[in-house]
C-alpha cells in the first residue's frame, strides 16, 4: 500500500507533455488563407462570370456564363491581343529555347571556375553580373540595343554584312527572337549558379579514379560530372523552364501593350485582356489556364523525386 502511494506521488510530481503549441500557426494560417487561398477561390468564380468594367461595381452579381470563357480563350483573342492558344504556344516556345540556350552556357561557365586559378572570386563575381541585374533595366537596355536604324545590334549586323540597319527587332516575327536573346542574357546565370553548387559536391577521389583508368576529361564529364548533376541539373531546368513562362517584365518592358503576335505571351494576354480591354473574366479563366499548365511540369517532377526515392 505504501509503495503505491510513493508511486502515485511520483506521477503527480511528473511534468505532463505539453501539447505541441499548434495556436502559434494561426497567424500565418490567417494570413494564408487572406493572401493565396481566398483570392484563388475568387478568381475561379470570376472565370465562371462576364465581368467588365460595367459590372464590377456589383462583382457578386456578374452574369454567369460558366465555361464559355475558357471556350473563348482558347478560340479567340481579344481586341488587342491574340487568343490564349497562340500565346501559350509562344510562351512554350520562348520558356523551352532559352532554356536550351543557357543550359550549355551555365554548365560550361560552372565548369571554368570549379577550379582554383587566380582571379577566381573576381570571375565568379563578373559571371554574376547579369543575374543581379534588374529585370526591367536588363529590358531597357536590350530595347535600346534593339532599336531600329540606331540600335547597337541593328548596326553589328549591318557592319558584318548579315543583316539590314532597317531590322524590326521590336515589331513583327523577328520579336521573339529579340525577346529570347535579352532573356538568355539575363537568366544564364541561374543555371551557373546551380551547376557551380552542384559540382562543389563531386568528390575529387572519383575524378582521380577516372585519370587513374585512363579516361580524359570528355569522358570523365560524360561519366562523373554529369550523371552526379542530373538531380540538381533537372531541378534547375525546371525552375528555369516555369520562370520563363511566367515572364511578366521583360516583354512587357521590351515591347509596350500591345505587343506583336510573336511575342505576345500568355502572361502579357493576360494582362492586357484584363486591365486594357477590361474583360476580366476571360482574363480570370486565362490565369487559371496557365496555373494549370505550370502544375504539369511540377507535378512530374514531383512524381520523379518520389520514384527516386523509393529506388
Amino acid at each position: 500500500m505504501e509503495n503505491t502511494s510513493k508511486y502515485a506521488l511520483k506521477l503527480q510530481r511528473r511534468p505532463k507533455r505539453s501539447r505541441p503549441p499548434y495556436w502559434m500557426i494561426v497567424p500565418a494560417v490567417v494570413l494564408l488563407l487572406v493572401i493565396v487561398v481566398a483570392p484563388f477561390f475568387v478568381s475561379i468564380y470570376t472565370s465562371l462570370t462576364q465581368l467588365d468594367q460595367y459590372s464590377i461595381a456589383n462583382w457578386t452579381h456578374a452574369p454567369l456564363v460558366w465555361f464559355q470563357n475558357y471556350v473563348t480563350a482558347l478560340k479567340q483573342g481579344n481586341a488587342l491581343g491574340a487568343s490564349a492558344l497562340q500565346s501559350l504556344w509562344v510562351s512554350v516556345s520562348f520558356s523551352v529555347l532559352t532554356t536550351v540556350f543557357i543550359t550549355p552556357i551555365g554548365i560550361a561557365a560552372a565548369l571554368i571556375v570549379n577550379k582554383p586559378f587566380r582571379g577566381r572570386a573576381l570571375v565568379r563575381a563578373l559571371f554574376l553580373l547579369p543575374y543581379v541585374m534588374p529585370l526591367f533595366v536588363n529590358a531597357i537596355t536590350w530595347r535600346m540595343l534593339f532599336m531600329n536604324g540606331w540600335g547597337l545590334i541593328d548596326r553589328i549586323l549591318a557592319s558584318l554584312h548579315l543583316a539590314s540597319i532597317n531590322t524590326y527587332w521590336l515589331i513583327g516575327p523577328h520579336s521573339f527572337w529579340a525577346m529570347v536573346v535579352a532573356d538568355v542574357w539575363a537568366s544564364w546565370p541561374f543555371i551557373y549558379l546551380m551547376v557551380l553548387a552542384g559540382l562543389q559536391g563531386i568528390s575529387d577521389d572519383l575524378y582521380e579514379s577516372a585519370v587513374i583508368d585512363g579516361a580524359g576529361p570528355v569522358r570523365s564529364f560524360f561519366s562523373i560530372t554529369l550523371p552526379n548533376l542530373r538531380p540538381i541539373l533537372g531541378l534547375a531546368l525546371l525552375l528555369s523552364t516555369l520562370n520563363h513562362f511566367n515572364n511578366f517584365t521583360l516583354p512587357f518592358m521590351m515591347f509596350g501593350t500591345p505587343p506583336s503576335p510573336q511575342s505576345d505571351v500568355l502572361p502579357l494576354n493576360i494582362y492586357v485582356t484584363s486591365f486594357q480591354t477590361f474583360n476580366f473574366g476571360l482574363g480570370a479563366a486565362m490565369s487559371i489556364i496557365t496555373l494549370i499548365i505550370m502544375l504539369i511540369p511540377a507535378f512530374f517532377y514531383i512524381r520523379m523525386l518520389h520514384l527516386g526515392e523509393d529506388v
